[in-house]
C-alpha cells in the first residue's frame, strides 16, 4: 500500500499496472457521491493527476494466502494546496509475485446530522 501512495504521488503512470489488478471485478470507491470506479482508464486517472499526494497515516496491513488486507486513515493533498484527510480499506491480491490492489473505498468522516443535511440539499438541487 505504500508503494501504491508512492507512485501514485508521483504521478508514476508507469506504475500503474503492476500495483492495480487487472481483474475485472476491481473496484474504487471514492469520497465523491456516485464514485464507484471500474474502468481501467479511470482507475489509472489519479496516477496521471499532476500534483496530488497521498500520505500514509498509520497503516496496518493482513495478509492470509493469496489475499492482504489494509487499513489507513492516510492524507490526500491537492494541486491548490488543499489537503483530505480520510479513512481507507483496501484489498490486495497476489499475482505474478506481486500483491496488486483489487478493491479500495475511501471515506471522509462527517457526523451523521452533516450528512443527512448534504444529502437533503444534493437531492433537492436542480
Amino acid at each position: 500500500m505504500l508503494r501504491f501512495y508512492d507512485r501514485l504521488s508521483a504521478s508514476d503512470v508507469g506504475s500503474f499496472d503492476q500495483l492495480v489488478s487487472q481483474h475485472p471485478a476491481t473496484l474504487v470507491i471514492g469520497t465523491a457521491p456516485g464514485e464507484l470506479v471500474t474502468e481501467r482508464d479511470r482507475l489509472r486517472f489519479g496516477f496521471e493527476a499532476e500534483g496530488v499526494r497521498i500520505e500514509a497515516g498509520d497503516p496496518t496491513g493482513y495478509e492470509e494466502g493469496s489475499m492482504g488486507w489494509v487499513v489507513d486513515q492516510p492524507t490526500f493533498f491537492f494541486p491548490d494546496g488543499s489537503s483530505m484527510q480520510t479513512r481507507l480499506t483496501a484489498v490486495l491480491r497476489r499475482e505474478d509475485d506481486a500483491w496488486k490492489l483489487v478493491h479500495m473505498h475511501v471515506s471522509v468522516g462527517v457526523p451523521d446530522e452533516e450528512v443527512v443535511d448534504l444529502q437533503q440539499r444534493w437531492s433537492s438541487a436542480p
